[in-house]
């Protein structure tokens, strides 16, 4: 009796804090069984929760190999309402008008479980647009259709909300407020497209160096040897902008 009464609560806590184990996902999981989707939605079918376990299952697995760090099982959690976040060590909230829309950015938000420890909120939110862009099987937040430096381009060039800098952006990451879409597009853009940048032509694709010298630092003289103004003006000039 006891070891029954045990195991209901430990199920309990289970669901409640969104942990779970291979032998006790409380939702539908993915074929490899490291993925446990939870809908909390019941407009939701279960064929677009088994899409999206599959989904997140296959991101997961290219985010492992290219990064080099598991987590083990992860939680998607299906709920209609709010945005997509994630909460460490291996849950992530997925709203569910971004199924409906197809702009599940799974790859984004697992992304940010698998790389704890980051510098800055550019860095941060950059690498995780620029894994979205790269091994997402869906495209949305911030650049949508587009390709990550279109998106920077087309905020950079038409800005009304005065994201310029580096520092406008790391500030507007911190700082932006309920209702400032604009300003958290045009922040997201920069960071993703700032991110891609240094690491496909700045760093040749080594991740491993990124990481191990840039993001868990944010010295970019030291790691990049320029500074971060330099560093801008090569930027800009790559993605088409006046310097």
């Amino acid at each position: 009796m006891y070891l029954v009464k045990f195991s209901l609560l430990a199920t309990i806590a289970a669901l409640a804090t969104g942990c779970v184990t291979q032998q006790g996902c409380p939702g539908v999981q993915s074929t490899d069984r490291m993925i446990c989707a939870v809908n909390h939605d019941p407009d939701i079918s279960l064929r677009q929760i088994e899409s999206l376990a599959d989904q997140a299952a296959r991101e997961r697995t290219a985010l492992v190999h290219f990064f080099g760090n598991d987590i083990g099982p992860v939680t998607v959690s299906v709920r209609d309402k709010g945005n997509a976040f994630h909460k460490p060590p291996s849950t992530i909230h997925i709203p569910s008008r971004l199924i409906r829309k197809s702009h599940a950015i799974t790859a984004h938000e697992i992304t940010h479980l698998l790389t704890q420890g980051w510098a800055s909120r550019v860095l941060k939110e950059g690498l995780a647009v620029y894994a979205q862009q790269r091994f997402g099987e869906q495209q949305g937040w911030p650049n949508y259709r587009h390709t990550v430096h279109a998106a920077a381009r087309r905020w950079m060039s038409d800005n009304p909300v005065a994201i310029r800098t580096l520092g406008d952006a790391e500030t507007a990451l911190r700082n932006a407020q309920p209702g400032e879409t604009a300003r958290k597009l045009a922040a997201y853009s920069f960071a993703g497209s700032w991110v891609m940048w240094i690491l496909d032509v700045k760093l040749n694709g080594d991740v491993t160096r990124f990481m191990s010298q840039l993001y868990r630092s944010g010295d970019y003289e030291s790691a990049l040897k320029q500074t971060g103004k330099s560093l801008e003006r090569e930027w800009r000039a790559f993605i088409g902008l006046k310097t």
